[in-house]
């Protein structure tokens, strides 16, 4: 799944340092696509808002990109005494087009039983 985001990416060109700045900026923007589906863990699992981080940012080549980032999710279920708070690191891809970043994100939403037929 693509997103793009349009923003002002002025002399950001092989910059990491700059574009981290630019992308914690708009991360509530893409902060659903950054953290996915938590139900892989538990149904019960939740993201903890403003949570994400970005670890680094490293130039592929091509305007490409790939950034490390990590976020935290908690779960809690009282009829199991679960109470617990994780931090995932977990990476994507995108792309600098000169006044947009296109975000490269894997689909996490787990296969229903219509897709499966």
């Amino acid at each position: 799944m693509r997103k793009s985001i349009s923003c002002n990416l002025d002399k950001t060109v092989g910059n990491t340092a700059a574009l981290a700045e630019i992308i914690q900026r708009i991360i509530p923007k893409i902060a659903d696509e950054l953290t996915g589906s938590l139900i892989w863990y538990s149904q019960n699992a939740q993201y903890v808002p403003e949570s994400i981080k970005i670890i680094s940012i490293e130039y592929l080549g091509e305007s490409r990109y790939k950034m490390a980032y990590s976020f935290r999710w908690t779960l809690f279920n009282a009829c199991l005494d679960i109470d617990a708070e994780e931090t995932l690191s977990e990476t994507v891809n995108f792309q600098h087009t000169g006044d947009a970043l296109i975000f490269d994100f894997i689909d996490t939403e787990p296969a229903t039983a219509a897709d499966e037929l």
